[in-house]
């Protein structure tokens, strides 16, 4: 299995650190707000990881953390007239439900930044006295020039990006901080608590973490001084993980993390889907219009390191792709089965068996679900056309096969929650999705019909019904 590391700009063979055990982080959000899209995407692409992961045989222990506090939750406590500590705690909650609706499994551990205060001081009094950071007027900061390949870590390549890297550097909230830092590169890592703002009393006075050693001090804590993955946004390499490299194996003298993965953005008119920049779609919004596993789909469907465009046009297409491969998974178990074989059936079953094998091949090379996406829908695509066009007389030896098949499929996407491994989950419906919409629109058609005859529009009425009856569907007019 091969997976891009961001630290060296290149595939590489994913080997992990301890036999058969992952060590993994996913940057979690900072629970200020409810979770939009580009949350979601980054959830899902990494519970895509965790499970396949899991499915190649590793025992994975990864950690997701949710940071409850920092400058952004404490702006919008105070401008809501809130007490952060609640503030957090209910969109924590709120993240906790959208996940689970997402289908998105449980990490091993959620940390919180401030159960972690103690340790996060411990931290940085062992930095300043190993001289990579120093103290002024109560803050505490992180010495760039002490960490000889900081400018090099998670570098952009491409010219066009230099610009974005200094625009994302000079927005950070922990390098933005303090006026009297010995270099303008030096970043927080505890700050002099100012008036009417939360605070912990440390060695340095009253004060309170910055958001780079939050996360390291959860790391080490909790997964050791080196792990296998470290995972989060394209937006978090610099300067949050190129940061968290630099504090952290100063500390510890060892590699930080051994693969470092990002996934693109979610972006409206070809824009990144942010709060800040106000173009954001709530998942609590999206999935009030399409089913959570349509969203889910969706996400899945473009690259995790590319952007992807959301649109209307861009989920009902996937809403519709999706029901169409409901539809022939009940169609397949609502076919009746034979006892002998033949060749379709028989080339059917091996049809699924090399699908299969072309999918965890296309996952094994850096999780390319695009490419694993196309297998699938052209297995559904045949075996509609052999179920349902050509009648082929299915076994219980192929219904079995392509059970086990929608299994694995589940158990790595993640798309069929409720078809997990039995025909008996399948839930089929007595009218198909599509039929129901076409006896609906049916419906609604003469509904106006009559409506037109009431109001003696019978030229638009007469044209309405010519038209139906071309189509096979036969309309009597009784009289006006």
């Amino acid at each position: 299995m091969k997976i891009y590391n961001s630290l060296t700009f290149q595939r590489e063979e994913f080997e992990s650190l301890y036999k058969d055990q992952v060590l993994m982080y996913v940057c979690g959000p900072t629970v200020y707000d409810s979770p939009h899209l580009g949350h979601a995407k980054s959830a899902v692409i990494f519970d895509l990881v965790h499970r396949y992961l899991k499915f190649k045989g590793y025992e994975v222990k990864i950690v997701k953390n949710y940071t409850d506090i920092d400058d952004k939750i404490i702006a919008r406590a105070n401008e809501l007239g809130a007490d952060y500590q609640e503030l957090s705690k209910k969109y924590i909650k709120e993240y906790q439900e959208i996940m689970e609706i997402l289908n998105v499994q449980k990490e091993t551990q959620n940390p919180r930044a401030t159960e972690f205060i103690d340790y996060i001081i411990k931290f940085i009094e062992e930095l300043i006295a190993k001289g990579n950071a120093y103290e002024k007027n109560g803050s505490v900061y992180f010495s760039v020039k002490t960490f000889p390949k900081y400018d090099t870590i998670l570098q952009n390549i491409k010219n066009e990006e230099i610009q974005d890297e200094e625009d994302d550097y000079l927005g950070d909230q922990d390098t933005a901080f303090g006026k009297d830092k010995n270099d303008p590169r030096d970043f927080a890592l505890w700050k002099k608590s100012k008036r009417k703002e939360p605070f912990w009393e440390s060695p340095w006075g009253k004060g309170r973490p910055g958001w780079h050693i939050e996360c390291s001090s959860m790391v080490l804590n909790l997964l050791g001084k080196t792990i296998d993955i470290h995972a989060g946004g394209q937006d978090l390499k610099f300067p949050h993980h190129r940061n968290e490299i630099a504090q952290s194996e100063s500390f510890t003298g060892k590699p930080f993390a051994r693969f470092f993965m990002h996934n693109g953005f979610v972006n409206i008119d070809d824009e990144k889907m942010s709060k800040s920049l106000g173009n954001f779609f709530l998942v609590s919004e999206v999935i009030e219009k399409y089913d959570p596993m349509v969203v889910r789909w969706f996400l899945l469907t473009s690259h995790y390191r590319s952007s992807m465009n959301y649109s209307l046009d861009t989920m009902n297409q996937a809403e519709r792709t999706y029901k169409r491969m409901l539809n022939t998974i009940k169609k397949v178990n609502e076919t009746k089965t034979f006892k002998e074989d033949s060749k379709e059936v028989v080339d059917l079953i091996e049809r699924v068996n090399q699908t299969e094998s072309k999918i965890l091949d296309a996952l094994d090379d850096d999780f390319d679900t695009p490419v694993a996406i196309a297998e699938l829908l052209m297995l559904f695509k045949d075996v509609n056309k052999a179920v349902i066009e050509d009648k082929v007389k299915i076994t219980i030896e192929f219904k079995d096969r392509f059970v086990a098949f929608i299994g694995t499929i589940e158990t790595i996407l993640g798309i069929f929650p409720k078809l997990e491994g039995s025909l008996s989950l399948f839930g089929v419906d007595e009218v198909d999705e599509k039929d129901r919409i076409i006896r609906n629109l049916i419906d609604l058609i003469l509904d106006t019909r009559s409506e037109l005859r009431k109001r003696k529009m019978y030229s638009i009425s007469d044209k309405i019904r010519d038209r139906l009856n071309e189509l096979g569907i036969q309309i009597e007019d009784t009289g006006s």
